[in-house]
Order: C-alpha cells, then structure tokens, then sequence
C-alpha cells in the first residue's frame, strides 16, 4: 500500500520514517531544508536503543497529477489544512482514505467539505519525537495511536492499515469512540503543551511551581466542562491522572508548541485552548484561564513572528 504523508514535522516525520525503514513503500511531502536533507542523506530517525536511517522520496510539493498513493496521511499543523486540501483536490482518486493525525479539535471539517467521497478518518498519538535538526528526528517516547473513521466507507483499509503502522513499531488501535479519545488528547494537549511553550521548558518541569499546577488543573477543568457537555454519558474523571502520565513519560520532550516558539512558527493554540474558548462561549459558559492562555500564545507569536 503506497502512502504519502503530508508533513515532515516531527511526528510525520516519525511515522514516515518508520513505515519507510520497515519495507513499506511510502513517500514524504514537507519543507526545506528538512527535506532537502533528507534527499541527500536520507531520514535518521534517533532511537532509545538505536538508531535508524531510512531513504524515501521526499518534497516540498504535492505532485500536480493525479497520485498512485492508496493512503494519505495528514501531519501538518492544522492551521495549514486549507492549504494541503487545496493542494489534494483532483489530484487523488475517490476511494483514497486520508487520515488526518494531528492536534487539536475539528481539524477533519475542511477535508470533509472538500473530499465527501474519500473514506477520512481522525488519528491521533501520544507518540512523542523532536526534530533536532534537519534530517534527523529524535524519538523521545513510545505512546500509542488510536484512529476512527469520520466519513465514508473504510472497505478493510483499517485492518489494513493497523498492520502497516504496527509492523513499523507503533502501537495502534482502531476505535469507534474516536471523538472521545480526541477530547481525552485535547485536554491533555491544552495542559501541557501551551504551558511549556510560555515557560520555555520541558515537559518534566513545567509542575514545578505550585503556582502554575493551579494553572494547570484549571485549564483541565474549564476543558472538562465543555467536553462533560458534549459528551454527557462520558466519563472524564481520570483525564488529570492521565495528563499527569503523558507528564511523566515525555518529560524530556519539548512539546510541539514550545518547539514551534523556538522556530518562531505559527502555534496550534486556536485548535487546542482557542477551541475550548469558542466552545465555552457557543455554550454560554466561561473560560478564564483558557483565554488567557491563548491571549499569551497569541502575544508570544505576534513578537517571535514580526
């Protein structure tokens, strides 16, 4: 199964890297000069134990005809969707399922507007990696991935799929409650990831201060009380224990968001906590913390960006 995945950040890079590396035929589309380095000396993906290093097609375009890949992963961040669905139109067949694997919430809208007739299914990961520097990918820590269809008929391509991405070293599932393990990633994501980026640190010590633990369980309450609505026969209980783990097992990790800030790049933070914003006040309810922590993503990118 040829598979394109659009995005050479660090998780697409990860994912095709790894699937390349285990036989499987797979391309890659991104931006110099990642991608440039990779055409000349191949992808090095950074291991605990080891590491790999893998040669597959790679470039900053999608092709301008129509593709032979059977699969199309999406791995950009979700702010560029419009651009990547613009750039898919007319160039993939119909029965091509794309997988959006990304952050955030609602990301899948604009591929389903654009692509009705495509199978599309939302993944999302708790695998962790780092792009050092172009060419090179450092996988922080093993989590696992966890994706539903959204649209369309899936014609065995998720049992298809789960073999690829497992034989590659991934743990994988497929779930009929993909929404709800997208709220579970969201409120873990709005926690961690724009507080590292405000405090310029890893995961592991963004709790070290009991001031901004209250910060932290607050943006996790403000989120459950949206997700608790939505999702009434859900429960949300263990979502801070979990955060807490994610905590735990990438502790070393810069998170994507502080990783962005660092490259002085667009941040997720409209799809993460400006989501939880805008659904706060679509329901009528409040969220101090939420907004104020978008406010200073927002602050943070407007001076690293100009």
């Amino acid at each position: 199964m040829p598979i394109t995945v659009f995005g050479a950040g660090s998780i697409g890079s990860l994912f095709a890297g790894k699937i390349a590396y285990s036989g499987h035929s797979t391309s890659v589309i991104g931006r110099d000069p990642h991608i440039s380095e990779i055409n000349r000396h191949g992808l090095r993906i950074i291991e605990e134990y080891e590491e790999i290093l893998t040669h597959l097609p790679a470039d900053t375009v999608f092709p301008n005809e129509i593709v032979s890949s059977e699969a199309i992963f999406i791995t950009t961040k979700a702010y560029s969707n419009p651009i990547v669905a613009d750039s898919l139109h007319q160039k993939i067949r119909a029965d091509v399922p794309l997988v959006v694997l990304q952050n955030g919430m609602g990301n899948e809208e604009i591929f389903m507007s654009k692509f009705s007739r495509n199978p599309i299914f939302r993944a999302i990961t708790t695998e962790a990696a780092e792009l050092v520097y172009p060419g090179t990918v450092n996988h922080v820590a093993s989590g696992k991935t966890v994706f539903g269809q959204v649209q369309g008929s899936e014609n065995g391509f998720s049992n298809r799929i789960q073999k690829i991405i497992s034989s590659s070293g991934f743990a994988i599932q497929f779930t009929p409650d993909i929404e709800v393990k997208m709220w579970q990633k969201l409120l873990v994501n709005a926690a961690i990831c724009p507080l590292g980026a405000i405090l310029q640190v890893p995961n592991g010590k963004i709790l070290e201060k009991s001031s901004i633990k209250k910060i932290f369980n607050a943006i996790i309450e403000e989120g459950l009380a949206i997700a608790q609505i939505n999702l009434p026969e859900v429960d949300f209980s263990e979502t801070r224990d979990f955060t807490l783990s994610v905590l735990e097992k990438t502790k070393k990790n810069k998170c994507s968001m502080l990783q962005d800030v660092e490259r002085k790049r667009k941040t997720e933070i409209d799809f993460i906590n400006g989501f939880i914003v805008r659904e706060s006040r679509r329901l009528g309810l409040k969220a101090p913390i939420n907004t104020a922590i978008t406010d200073l993503i927002h602050h943070i990118e407007h001076h690293s960006l100009n």
